[in-house]
C-alpha cells in the first residue's frame, strides 16, 4: 500500500452546541466566558437529581422516517465544515471519506418505542407493538453516519466508531491515517451526541452530575454536566488544499490512541495512559513540549478525572507546564460524550487561527491539586502548537496535536507496514476453538439454543464480574486469538500489553438498554443502576476486553450492521500498517437477545434452521477474533504467523471497487478459497467481477449459528485455513451489507531470506 507523508491541513470546521449552531457562535460565546446550561426539556425531568444539562436549541432539526436527533445534528455540523471548506461549490475531490464517532445515535427516539414494547400486556394493541418492534433497530450505531453520506455523498470510504468520550478525536485519526495511507483525498470527519434518559439516569446515578454546573479544575467541584452537540473538520494534505486555493484554518501534526486498561469509568489516577498518548502523539507530530502553547483539557469537573489529567500534563510537559496554558470548555456548553473531542478540536483550531486562548468557564477557585496555568478569562497570544485530549469511558484516551497553517512536516517520515495475522479464536454453538483448530468449526451447530460450550470455565470469575454476554463472549475469543499466554499475564498483573482491541458490534446491548429502561419506567430516575450503566455505552465492551486482559494500545469499536466483523479488521489492519500499533486484537461478537429475535420475526418472518429450503436459520450468538501484528514485530517476538494480509478493500455504494481486488495467485481453479459470513446474491455478483469467481467457496454462515458477527468469525476461519492447509497459497473473505462491503486478502506467509 502506498504511503503519503504530508502535512495534513484542517480546511473546514462545523460545530452545534449549546452555546451556538455554528462553529462562530460557539466560538464567540466560548471566548466570552459564557455558560449555556437549564433544565431537560426534551423529555420530562421528574425524578432525575440533577436535570441540568447543556441542551442544543434554536436549531431546526427534523428528517426523514428514520430520524434521529443525533443523525440531524451531526448532519448540521457536518454540512457546515463541508460548506466551509469549499468541497460543497464544486472542488470537491474525487475520493473523499467519512468517519463519524458516536454512542447514543437514535437512543432518544428509541426510548419512545421501548415504551411502547415494555407495556404490560395487553396494554397495547398488537399491531402497535409489531410496528414497534419493526422500528426497534431504525437506530444502530451506524445511523448518523447513514444519514450523512446519504445527504452529502458520495463518499468512497465510510466508518461508524464508538469510544466512548473520545469518539470524536479518534474519528479524526482514523480520517488522518486514511489520508496518510493514501486511501482518500479528504476526510469529512467528526462525531455526534444527543441528549437521552438512559444517559442522564446513567450519569444522575453515577453520582457524577454537578448540580450547579461543572466547573471543570475548581476546588468546588462536583462533577460535569451532561451536554449534546456535534463536531465536525475536513482533512486533506497541505499541497492538496493549496493547488485548489484553500488556505488552510490550522494542521493536524499528531495524533495517538492509549487505553488505560483499569476500569470501566474510574480513570487510572496517575495518568500514565493519557501520558503515554501525549507523549506519542508529540513525537508523531515531530514537536516537544517546548513547542507546546496552549492545552485544550478533556476537563470533565469530576473529583477524579481533573487531577489525572493535572498529574499527566506536569509529567508530560515538565518545567514548561508552569507557562503553558491550560482550559476546558465543558464548564460552558457540557460534556457532549462522543461530540466532545471533535467540538473540542474545532475550539483547538479558532484558537490557533485568531491567536486567542479560551478560557475555562465556570472556574473561579483552581484546586491545588491541579497545579497548571489556568486560563479565567479570554487571552491573545500566538500559539503554535496545541494539545487536545478526549479521555473515554474504559480508559480509552486519545490525543491529537494542532500547529498553525504554516507548519511544515516535522515528523519522521513512516512507510505503510507488512500486517500479519498471528491467532486466532472464535466462539460458535459448537464451541470454543482458537488457533489452527479454528479452522475446523464444525459446520453445523446444535439444535435449538444449545451450545456446547461454558464461558465461566474460560474466565477468572472475580475479574469478570463486571463484564456482560457480549463482553465475556469477546474477552473469551480476543484470548484465544492472541495466546502467548496473555490471560495467564493479565490473571498475574503484569505489565499491561502493547496491544489494542478493535471490537465490531451491530446492535449494542439492546436487551440489558431494555432492562434499564424497564426499571427507569417502573421504578424512576432514582432507581436507575449505577452498576448497569457502564456497558449500555457502545464501546463497553472493547473497554472490558482492554481492562480484563490488560491491552494496553488503541481501543475502540466500530459498527457496520452485518459486515461490522470485517469492518473492525479493516480498522485494525489500517492502524497496524499506519505505524499507530504495533499489535491488535480484532474481535466480532453478537449476543443472544429477545429484543432482537422479536424484531426479525417482526421483519423477516419466523426462523427456522431449514437452509436447504430457503428458511432464514436460528439467530445464536458468538464471535470471532483474529490477532495482527506488523510483521518485523512478530518475527521479533517470536509469534506464530497464520497469514499475510495482502490486500484491504473498503467500499460504500459502488460494488465497480470490487474490479481492484487481486486475482488469486495460480489462478481460479489453484490453491484459492473464498469464505464469507453469509451467502447472498450481492457476493455472487461481486464474485463475478473477478479472478475469485470460480474458487472453493466457504460459508461460515452455519458455522456462527446466524448473526451480525458471522464476519468476525469467517475471518479467523479464512486465517486459520490457510495456515492449517498447505495446498492454499490465497484465501479472500468478502462481506457485504446494505451498500457496505468489505475484501480481505490473505496469503501464505514465508519467512524472507536475509
Amino acid at each position: 500500500m502506498p504511503r503519503t507523508q504530508s502535512v495534513i491541513a484542517i480546511t473546514g470546521l462545523g460545530a452545534v452546541t449549546a452555546l451556538g449552531n455554528s462553529v462562530e457562535e460557539t466560538w464567540e460565546r466560548v471566548v466570552r466566558g459564557e455558560r449555556a446550561f437549564g433544565p431537560i426539556t426534551l423529555f420530562s425531568a421528574e425524578g432525575y437529581r440533577v436535570p441540568l444539562v447543556g441542551e442544543v436549541r434554536g436549531v431546526r432539526l427534523d428528517g426523514p422516517e428514520d430520524f434521529s436527533r443525533t443523525s440531524e445534528l451531526a448532519l448540521h455540523a457536518a454540512r457546515e465544515a463541508l460548506g466551509s471548506s469549499g468541497m460543497s461549490d464544486g472542488g470537491r475531490p474525487r475520493r473523499i471519506g467519512l468517519v463519524v464517532g458516536g454512542s447514543t445515535a437514535g437512543m432518544l427516539e428509541t426510548e419512545s418505542t421501548l415504551s411502547v414494547i415494555l407495556s404490560p400486556e395487553g396494554a397495547v394493541d398488537p399491531a402497535a407493538r409489531d410496528e414497534a418492534l419493526g422500528r426497534m433497530l431504525s437506530h444502530p450505531l451506524s445511523a448518523p453516519t447513514d444519514r450523512v453520506a446519504r445527504e452529502l455523498g458520495p463518499f468512497t470510504r465510510v466508518r461508524s466508531l464508538s469510544s466512548a468520550c473520545s469518539s470524536g478525536a479518534n474519528a479524526m485519526l482514523v480520517g488522518a491515517t486514511w489520508l496518510e495511507l493514501g486511501l482518500v483525498d479528504a476526510v469529512l470527519c467528526g462525531a455526534s451526541d444527543a441528549l437521552c434518559r438512559v444517559t442522564l439516569a446513567g450519569f444522575n446515578a453515577l453520582g457524577a452530575l454537578d448540580p450547579d454546573g461543572a466547573r471543570p479544575f475548581d476546588r468546588r467541584r462536583r462533577g460535569l454536566t451532561l451536554g449534546e452537540g456535534a463536531g465536525f473538520v475536513v482533512l486533506e494534505r497541505a499541497a492538496d488544499a493549496a493547488a485548489r486555493g484553500k488556505r488552510a484554518v490550522c494542521t493536524l501534526l499528531g495524533w495517538a490512541a492509549r487505553a488505560e486498561a483499569h476500569h470501566i469509568t474510574n480513570p487510572e489516577p496517575t495518568g500514565d495512559a493519557p501520558s503515554r498518548a501525549m507523549r506519542a502523539a508529540l513525537a508523531r507530530a515531530g514537536v516537544t513540549p517546548a513547542d507546546v502553547d496552549y492545552v485544550n483539557a478533556h476537563g470533565t469537573g469530576t473529583p477524579l478525572n481533573d487531577p489525572m489529567e493535572s498529574r499527566a500534563l506536569v509529567r508530560v510537559l515538565g518545567e514548561h507546564a508552569a507557562r503553558v496554558p491550560v482550559s476546558s470548555q465543558k464548564g460552558q456548553f457540557g460534556h457532549t460524550l462522543a461530540a466532545a473531542g471533535a467540538i473540542e478540536a474545532t475550539i483547538t483550531a479558532c484558537a490557533i487561527a485568531r491567536g486567542i486562548v479560551p478560557p475555562t468557564g465556570g472556574l473561579e477557585e483552581p484546586d491545588p491539586e491541579c497545579p497548571l496555568v489556568h486560563v479565567m478569562r479570554g487571552e491573545e497570544r500566538p500559539i503554535r502548537v496545541a494539545l487536545s485530549s478526549s479521555f473515554g469511558f474504559g480508559g480509552m484516551d486519545t490525543v491529537l496535536v494542532f500547529g498553525r497553517a504554516d507548519a511544515v512536516q516535522r515528523g519522521a517520515p513512516r512507510r505503510s507496514r507488512a500486517v500479519v495475522v498471528t491467532g486466532a479464536g472464535v466462539i460458535t454453538p459448537a464451541g470454543i476453538f482458537g488457533g489452527l483448530d479454528v479452522a475446523d468449526v464444525p459446520d453445523s451447530a446444535p439444535e435449538g439454543d444449545a451450545i456446547a460450550y461454558d464461558l465461566s470455565a474460560e474466565l477468572d470469575v472475580e475479574r469478570a464480574r463486571r463484564l456482560d454476554r457480549a463482553s465475556r463472549l469477546a474477552a473469551v475469543a480476543c484470548e484465544r486469538a492472541l495466546g502467548d499466554g496473555t490471560r495467564t499475564k493479565a490473571l498475574a498483573g503484569a505489565e499491561h500489553v502493547d496491544a489494542g482491541v478493535i471490537l465490531g458490534n451491530a446492535f449494542g446491548a439492546v436487551d440489558a438498554t431494555s432492562a434499564f429502561m424497564r426499571r427507569l419506567r417502573e421504578k424512576g430516575a432514582r432507581f436507575a443502576s449505577p452498576a448497569d450503566f457502564p456497558s449500555l455505552v457502545p464501546s463497553s465492551p472493547a473497554g472490558h476486553v482492554s481492562i480484563y486482559l490488560r491491552l494496553a494500545g488503541p481501543t475502540l469499536a466500530v459498527a457496520d450492521l452485518a459486515t461490522s466483523g470485517e469492518c473492525a479488521v479493516a480498522q485494525g489492519y489500517e492502524l497496524v500498517a499506519a505505524g499507530e500499533a504495533d499489535r491488535i486484537a480484532v474481535v466480532a461478537v453478537e449476543e443472544k437477545s429477545q429484543i432482537v429475535d422479536q424484531v426479525f420475526r417482526v421483519v423477516f418472518g419466523p426462523d427456522r434452521r431449514d437452509a436447504a429450503r430457503g428458511e432464514r436459520p436460528l439467530r445464536r450468538e458468538g464471535a470471532g477474533a483474529i490477532a495482527l501484528a506488523a510483521e518485523d514485530v512478530a518475527i521479533a517476538a517470536g509469534l506464530p504467523i497464520f497469514a499475510r494480509i495482502e490486500q484491504v478493500l473498503s467500499w460504500w455504494q459502488d460494488e465497480s471497487a470490487f474490479t481492484e481486488v487481486a486475482p488469486p495467485p495460480g489462478g481460479a481453479r489453484g490453491g484459492a478459497v473464498v469464505v464469507f459470513g453469509t451467502a447472498g446474491a450481492a457476493i455472487d455478483a461481486v464474485l463475478e467481477r473477478t479472478g475469485w469467481s470460480e474458487c472453493r467457496r466457504i460459508s461460515c454462515a452455519e458455522r456462527a449459528g446466524s448473526h451480525e458477527a458471522a464476519g468476525g468469525i469467517a475471518v479467523a476461519v479464512a486465517a486459520a485455513t490457510l495456515a492449517k492447509d498447505p495446498s492454499i497459497e490465497a484465501v479472500l473473505c468478502v462481506g457485504i451489507a446494505r451498500g457496505s462491503g468489505y475484501a480481505i486478502t490473505f496469503g501464505r506467509w514465508r519467512a524472507r531470506s536475509s
